[in-house]
């Protein structure tokens, strides 16, 4: 009985983390929409762009993210192994590459839908820290 409890413990809080990422990825494409001074048809156009933009870059960002996540105890302790500590750097440079790759890529869908100036605010408000789009002090 505690093995089954123990299981639905954590498929609810894997469930829960899943729902929590996609309402921030929500709150996110939510928060671009409203600032980016566009109108109707264009925000249309452009929401399932941001969506899907953003969905790509936590994939590829993913083995970094989880890593870093892994070790942020021994990285906040300041007691990360070099092993450990050139692993995190090969994975934040390879990280950091593909995401540059992906925004080349969004770059030339977004301006299926937007011109060069509004491409660049909307890149530059996806990089707003969650504070702003989420409402919150941080």
């Amino acid at each position: 009985m505690k093995k089954i409890f123990l299981i639905a413990l954590i498929a609810t809080l894997a469930l829960s983390n899943n729902v929590q990422a996609q309402s921030k990825r929500a709150a996110r494409v939510k928060y671009v929409l409203e600032n980016m001074d566009i109108d109707g048809a264009q925000q249309k156009k452009l929401k399932p762009l941001l969506e899907k933009y953003l969905e790509e870059k936590k994939v590829q960002t993913a083995p970094y993210e989880d890593m870093k996540d892994d070790l942020k105890p021994k990285i906040e302790a300041g007691s990360l192994s070099d092993k450990q500590a050139d692993k995190l750097l090969k994975l934040k440079w390879e990280a950091d590459q593909k995401e540059l790759n992906l925004k080349k890529q969004y770059e030339v869908k977004f301006r299926t839908v937007l011109s060069a100036s509004k491409t660049y605010r909307c890149f530059d408000l996806l990089n707003d820290k969650k504070s702003k789009y989420l409402g919150t002090k941080e």
